[in-house]
């Protein structure tokens, strides 16, 4: 929802934004790269993770960005995630009022916002509301769309809360009983960062009922208006996110957009980071 236009709407969607301004905003737990003094002038990048995913994730990809792109990069755990409070609402409103108070707070100056999946939409959120705080955006596998509720993600959760009720001491036995949700490698690998050993057993280090019971609105979508800046939209092949049945949808809300696809699933970035962060920075600049 762009504010700015809210004067000329009904009463009710000026409701609507009072009640937005009042989220309760969690402050969020942050890793920054910083570039060297005599270029961190640049427009800083904001990288938000996905769902079940945290900042560490983004580790490698935000020190390489930070040296070619010589600006400073901060990744984020968005709420409920990584090392953020744990607070309802889970919601892309909440989320949105979180990430445009930690601009504000650490006084960036029009970032450029990266998100993956849940975070995308999150970035897409902030901009649609906020464009004024955006200079660039840039989405990774997910369109502005509602979409259908994945079991397999009741089925990580089921698994995450058995590994921690069993006591387990060994990421190899965690790995095993994941196994039985999710064959892939990788991303029980993703999954198990999610889990903390304390007291040499492993723990949840997030609220799995909490996101158990928000995932009906990490797949929802109901925001209005439109960003004008440069938008990037990065999608894989091989994943059923961004399709050309959703093409009109992202043209109505990001008109100044741009599409390209690498040939990977959902973990567009993961799969082929070289070939990710060479569009990442190609668009960055050619937008400067």
């Amino acid at each position: 929802m762009n504010f700015n236009l809210l004067s000329k709407q009904p009463a009710a969607l000026l409701l609507l934004a009072q009640h937005s301004r009042r989220l309760s905003t969690v402050p969020l737990s942050y890793t920054k790269t910083a570039a060297a003094p005599s270029v961190s002038a640049n427009p800083p990048l904001l990288i938000v993770h996905g769902l079940f995913g945290s900042k560490q994730n983004w580790r490698a990809i935000a020190n390489q960005l930070t040296r070619t792109l010589n600006r400073d990069t901060y990744s984020v755990d968005l709420r409920n995630h990584g090392e953020s409070p744990h607070q309802s609402p889970h919601t892309y409103p909440a989320m949105s009022q979180d990430i445009q108070q930690f601009i504000q707070d650490h006084q960036l100056t029009k970032p450029v916002l990266l998100g993956h999946s849940m975070g995308g939409k999150v970035v897409m959120q902030v901009a649609l509301e906020r464009p004024d705080l955006v200079s660039q955006l840039i989405v990774d596998d997910i369109a502005p769309v509602k979409l259908g509720l994945s079991h397999d993600f009741d089925k990580y959760v089921d698994k995450l809360k058995e590994i921690e009720a069993a006591g387990v001491k060994s990421q190899k036995v965690a790995d095993e009983m994941l196994c039985e949700a999710e064959e892939d490698l990788g991303v029980r690998q993703f999954l198990l960062t999610n889990m903390k050993r304390i007291d040499g057993v492993y723990r949840s280090r997030v609220p799995l009922d909490l996101l158990r019971d928000s995932l009906s609105n990490v797949m929802d979508w109901e925001t209005e208006g439109v960003y004008t800046g440069p938008t990037l939209f990065i999608s894989g092949k091989k994943s059923p996110h961004v399709k050309p049945a959703v093409y009109g949808e992202i043209k109505k809300l990001f008109p100044n957009y741009e599409l390209d696809e690498l040939d990977t699933g959902h973990w567009v970035h993961a799969e082929k980071p070289r070939e990710f962060m060479a569009l990442v920075e190609g668009f960055i600049r050619r937008n400067e």
